[in-house]
């Protein structure tokens, strides 16, 4: 089965909560969620194929090893196989301890395992509005909706730690429940307009929502800040968000933390005044299209050059190239040795 190059509705995850959670891997038509501890050399075979024009739901799963030194014990592989005026049919192979809970639009949600089949279980299913990954400690039981927290991260192309996926094609389908906070709310600090320009790039700052400065944070709770390099410029430090464009402004829902306001040369105007966001969470680099004119085309290593829609956001690895327009280029940088 050959799967179609687009993505319907939209992938989003919960960042790991600890190590050796899980990887998804995203791409057009295509969620792979392994066991966090798989093997980089496997990683890059998957992701190798998941990137072919012509793949298919057969090759990715064939991909994955079963046996020798680079098995992985548990795994789920869900891709998009035809999408109707009401249908959408997905095919959904598990092994091991991954569980997808599958939400139809005729049916009560299924939790899909593999059910101690080997090599793996394998299914089709009509109607889907909605797909959940997960592990078996996961012990939230299914509804007849999918539940984000709106601490979600979305997810249209590469890899990401995660402790839970979900794919939503039924916005219709999905509620909001949100998280308990594991501490107190506190009043905000009180801070200058929130932005800051290259040159004051701060080394540390004000935590969100008032908290204690990050630089305070114990070390295992946050990545090495990666770095940016824009144009022929000096890379900085990826400690605060930056939000690049012709004549960018900060996103308003960030007024309570700093941003880094890049302004790029665009003499065309194909760089649209604020164009593009990007923030470390954790140990990854998330970029946002923030609605641009044009676009954003993106290149990531091993992988063809994508355009990403207005809105779009993506999980950005070391080594990948953002163009905005008008010959600006954006690399992401490993973190300082």
């Amino acid at each position: 089965m050959s799967v179609p190059r687009d993505t319907p509705g939209r992938v989003v995850y919960r960042a790991a909560s600890s190590s050796g959670s899980q990887l998804a891997l995203v791409a057009p038509g295509l969620v792979v969620v392994l066991d966090g501890g798989c093997s980089p050399a496997v990683l890059s075979r998957l992701w190798l194929e998941m990137s072919e024009e012509s793949t298919s739901f057969e090759g990715v799963v064939q991909t994955i090893p079963l046996l020798g030194a680079d098995a992985v014990t548990s795994f789920a592989v869900a891709a998009w196989e035809a999408d109707g005026p009401s249908s959408a049919v997905f095919s959904v192979v598990t092994r091991g301890a991954a569980i997808v809970d599958v939400h139809t639009a005729d049916a009560e949600p299924r939790r899909f395992s593999s059910q101690g089949l080997r090599p793996w279980h394998l299914a089709s299913f009509s109607n889907v509005t909605g797909l959940r990954f997960a592990g078996a400690p996961d012990a939230e039981g299914t509804t007849g909706e999918l539940a984000i927290s709106g601490d979600e991260l979305p997810l249209v192309l590469g890899v990401a730690s995660v402790d839970s996926v979900m794919w939503i094609l039924d916005e219709r389908q999905t509620s909001v429940v949100p998280r308990e906070r594991s501490r107190p709310q506190t009043a905000p600090a009180a801070v200058d307009d929130g932005e800051i320009t290259l040159e004051r790039a701060p080394g540390r700052r004000t935590g969100r929502h008032g908290g204690a400065p990050e630089s305070e944070a114990p070390a295992a709770n946050r990545g090495r800040p990666s770095r940016v390099r824009i144009g022929t410029q000096t890379p900085f430090e990826l400690h605060v968000p930056v939000c690049i464009g012709r004549r960018p402004r900060g996103p308003r829902q960030l007024s309570g933390d700093q941003v880094i306001l890049a302004e790029v040369p665009s003499p065309t105007r194909e760089v649209s005044a604020s164009h593009l966001f990007i923030v470390q969470r954790g140990r990854e680099v998330v970029a946002t299209d923030l609605q641009s004119t044009n676009g954003t085309a993106v290149t990531l290593p091993g992988s063809p050059r994508i355009k990403l829609k207005q809105g779009d956001s993506i999980v950005l690895p070391p080594y990948s190239r953002v163009e905005i327009g008008d010959g600006n280029v954006i690399e992401i940088l490993p973190a300082a040795d």
